[in-house]
């Protein structure tokens, strides 16, 4: 008795055939079913009292290189209703199978051919293909539809191969069929050797990734280069989400948003595809692939810096700071600050009234003891006037930037020193690296091993790059860089509602490593910043919200 299981029609001498998905056991009662099966069981002895249906129905396939070599589908049609011609087969229906491969029996047309025989069962004699290669390029793939139409009393007939149920011609088809499958594992062998080749070369091997597009190359070698609109918008993801203050779903929204960005299958741009574009190297002229064991420079121009790539893994990773959660609502800024009073966060929320919408802070702990309402323009002004009474008079700002550039100089000095050991450590692992990709040319170790050691080196490399990376740069203006950072804290009182959330939310977390209290009516905070310490050590401060202890200036005398 045939069984119904994990949606495939097993018919017969449990024999999977993968035709008619269903979605269990009672959507094939068992009444309909062994009536199919004594329905089978009547056109197969019908079929051997009368001979096979003058019936045939015919199935065409190519894939998109074969359509470029002349095998086209109208051709293979034309070859096989001939052939059903000459043999006085009427032709029921035609099957067209556009642009899939063979390696697999899991196909549109195919499944559609296999259900359409099992419903006219008696009444199709003949499945006509151009060549047998056309229905299957897997040996067993092969045996089990000749199987699975046996069973039906249909023959699988070749227009351009000469197959007879005798049994030479047994051992004929088996042959073709074995055929087919060799010389689409040499093809698959050789097509592999070349893209491996192609890649060791510095050519990116297949199909262009997102953001990219392929084109020929003076000798017409299709190669990379950097796709004319989504270029643009690959940029644009790294240097977003490389500011750290923002979610791969709401940068997924903004680019949405911002352009008419699709994914290959037409789709819009989801977290999923964010993801997967910033943490390919491609994008800045690397090349990876893990099951060839190839990683190196490859010879497209890159579309971002080496160094941006590293700083969106690191963030990726956790390394720069804890995964962002989607918290960062502009019209509630201030979410986050601590209630002064029971210790939990405030958020953000909304009151309709009878004519207008009202926002307020309030206490997320429902049974604190203080909790209230606060109206969402009283907090803001009572964060603006605590960052006016901690930031630091112009002339300690003065000084202040004498002191930072000092120290910063000082930090140059010692960074170029560790830079270059570092930079001797990373040129010794890429010399090793270099010499394991040669031994494994000449035959001296085997891929296994080539692999394994050339992850370990790669593993070394990117940590002793991230190392080089934080360090200070040379290059970088140490007056820019030291005038810039007392720009945003003099400016702080007046430029924050302009700043996004996230930013905020960041910047926050770095002038009060202890996070604020509000205690209405005001704030204050446990720890300041070292740049906000120095008008306390001054003795300006005498804000009763700043609780000052151990303050003093962190700066080489």
């Amino acid at each position: 008795m045939g069984r119904v299981c994990n949606g495939l029609f097993l018919v017969k001498n449990h024999f999977t055939h993968p035709v008619l998905p269903v979605k269990d056991r009672a959507a094939l009662p068992s009444t309909i079913y062994e009536g199919r099966l004594n329905q089978l069981n009547m056109s197969l002895k019908k079929i051997t009292e009368l001979g096979r249906p003058p019936i045939a129905v015919i199935y065409t396939r190519v894939s998109s290189e074969e359509q470029t070599h002349g095998y086209s589908l109208e051709s293979q049609g034309k070859y096989n209703e001939e052939y059903a011609v000459r043999n006085k087969w009427q032709t029921a229906r035609i099957f067209r199978e556009e642009g899939e491969s063979a390696k697999t029996a899991d196909r549109t047309q195919l499944r559609l051919m296999q259900e359409y025989c099992l419903k006219n069962m008696g009444k199709i004699g003949y499945v006509v293909v151009w060549k047998l290669d056309r229905l299957a390029r897997n040996h067993m793939d092969y045996l089990m539809l000749k199987k699975f139409f046996n069973d039906l009393g249909i023959e699988i007939k070749s227009a351009t191969e000469i197959i007879e149920n005798t049994p030479i011609g047994h051992v004929s088809e088996g042959m073709l069929s074995l055929m087919a499958q060799y010389e689409n594992e040499v093809k698959t062998e050789r097509t592999v050797m070349g893209m491996r080749a192609k890649a060791l070369d510095g050519y990116w091997p297949v199909g262009a990734p997102w953001g990219w597009k392929n084109v020929p190359d003076p000798v017409r070698r299709s190669i990379i280069v950097p796709h004319p609109e989504r270029a643009a918008i690959v940029q644009y993801a790294y240097e977003e989400y490389a500011r750290g203050t923002i979610t791969f779903l709401e940068l997924a929204k903004k680019i949405n948003d911002k352009w008419d960005a699709t994914t290959k299958h037409g789709l819009k741009m989801s977290k999923q595809t964010v993801y997967k574009v910033l943490i390919n190297p491609i994008h800045h002229g690397w090349i990876e692939l893990p099951k060839w064991g190839i990683s190196l420079q490859g010879r497209h121009a890159p579309i971002i810096s080496k160094e941006l790539y590293d700083d969106v893994q690191e963030r990726i990773r956790g390394g720069k700071k804890k995964k962002i959660r989607n918290r960062n609502n502009p019209d509630f800024p201030l979410r986050g600050v601590i209630c002064g009073f029971c210790g939990s966060n405030l958020s953000g929320g909304r009151v309709k009234g009878r004519n207008k919408t009202y926002n307020y802070y309030q206490c997320i702990n429902g049974a604190c003891s203080k909790r209230r309402a606060i109206k969402k323009s009283e907090l803001e002004t009572s964060f603006t006037e605590f960052l006016n009474l901690i930031t630091p008079n112009e002339g300690l700002m003065v000084a202040l930037e004498e002191a930072l550039k000092i120290e910063y100089e000082q930090v140059y000095k010692s960074n170029i020193t560790k830079s270059d050991a570092l930079e001797k450590k990373i040129r010794k692992l890429r010399d090793e690296r270099d010499k394991l990709l040669q031994m494994r040319l000449n035959g001296e170790i085997d891929n296994t091993t080539f692999i394994e050691e050339g992850e370990k080196r790669k593993s070394l490399i990117h940590d002793l790059e991230l190392e080089q990376k934080h360090l200070t740069n040379p290059s970088q203006g140490v007056a820019s860089a030291v005038q810039f950072g007392i720009r945003v804290i003099r400016e702080l009182p007046f430029t924050w509602e302009r700043l996004e959330p996230g930013e905020l939310r960041e910047l926050r977390e770095a002038l009060f490593p202890q996070n604020l209290k509000y205690l209405y009516p005001g704030f204050k905070t446990a720890e300041l910043s070292p740049i906000f310490k120095v008008k306390a050590a001054s003795g300006e401060d005498a804000n009763r919200f700043v609780t000052l202890r151990g303050i003093e200036p962190r700066f080489r005398p």
